[in-house]
């Protein structure tokens, strides 16, 4: 029998979790209509599957987003697929996106198109589309996609998904010029329209010596009201502004460089603070070292 919009999509503590559902709790995280929004997924966090059917579990989802931020909206989701770092052609078109089961069927969703970049792609739907499919070669550049997304104070919806997955830091990490990340040129083969050709892009690496923390960031915009947080299911949706996100997390390195990096214990600490003039004034050994490092972990 085929299943209808009102159908349930979860239960959670026998509960179920309707179409409906998630876009009250959409709504309640400050999501509009006209909205330019971009979506992190793990769908798996709202509960046990009340369908069997996939393809129905899924356009249910994608069709909540745009009920809840269409008519006049725009809709990006993450296509990030890393063949080009493994000496494979980035497909615009076949290249599977390996960040999340929903993001691979919105992109082949009719209308919806991606964009060029080979590592940090993603597809858009709706109003700003073209514009937004005119981008540079850097990946947390000012005509990144993130830079777009900057200018037009995207809002950033984690759909279930955890906050510390925002890709939006990095471009905030390269606004600010971290001492612990670096650009590196790479080149490989792209196909798109038909065609193989060879093209360069600029991708932000990060030593493997410092790791990321998203934790005080996180809690610092939960205590002031800044990310909007609502409970759906077993799950969460969560949402914030482009522009909040980056005056604050600018704001926080200025006030402490190491703020979105392990920082504690005191041993962190102490390291960073040693490191931190060779990485700005002698970079050259420790990214020959590091390339080194990643072409063996990648292996």
């Amino acid at each position: 029998m085929k299943q209808k919009s009102t159908d349930a999509l979860y239960y959670s503590n026998s509960a179920s979790v309707t179409k409906n559902d998630i876009k009250n709790t959409l709504t309640n995280v400050g999501v509009q209509k006209g909205d330019f929004i971009m979506v992190h997924s793990d769908i798996k966090s709202f509960g046990r599957l009340a369908t069997s059917d996939r393809d129905f579990l899924l356009q249910t989802l994608i069709d909540a987003v745009k009920e809840s931020g269409g008519n006049g909206g725009t809709i990006i989701m993450p296509t990030f697929t890393y063949n080009f770092f493994k000496n494979k052609p980035y497909d615009i078109k076949n290249s599977k996106s390996v960040v999340g089961a929903l993001t691979e069927y919105f992109r082949n969703q009719k209308d919806v198109s991606r964009t060029l970049h080979p590592t940090h792609c993603v597809a858009i739907w709706g109003r700003h589309k073209n514009e937004l499919l005119n981008i540079g070669k850097g990946t947390f550049d000012k005509d990144s996609i993130f830079g777009k997304l900057h200018k037009m104070n995207c809002k950033f919806v984690f759909f279930g998904a955890p906050f510390r997955i925002c890709t939006f830091i990095h471009y905030i990490e390269n606004m600010h010029k971290v001492p612990y990340r670096y650009i590196k040129k790479f080149r490989g083969k792209i196909i798109a329209d038909g065609k193989e050709y060879e093209d360069k892009f600029l991708v932000y690496c990060k030593y493997f010596f410092f790791f990321n923390s998203m934790l005080g960031l996180e809690n610092h915009l939960l205590k002031n009201g800044m990310l909007k947080e609502a409970k759906v299911g077993d799950g969460i949706i969560s949402m914030i502004g482009a522009n909040t996100l980056f005056d604050e997390g600018f704001k926080l390195l200025d006030k402490d460089i190491y703020f979105l990096v392990k920082n504690e214990p005191f041993i962190f600490k102490l390291f960073n603070n040693i490191i931190y003039p060779f990485l700005v004034y002698f970079p050259w050994p420790f990214r020959m070292i590091n390339s080194i490092v990643l072409r063996f972990t990648d292996n």
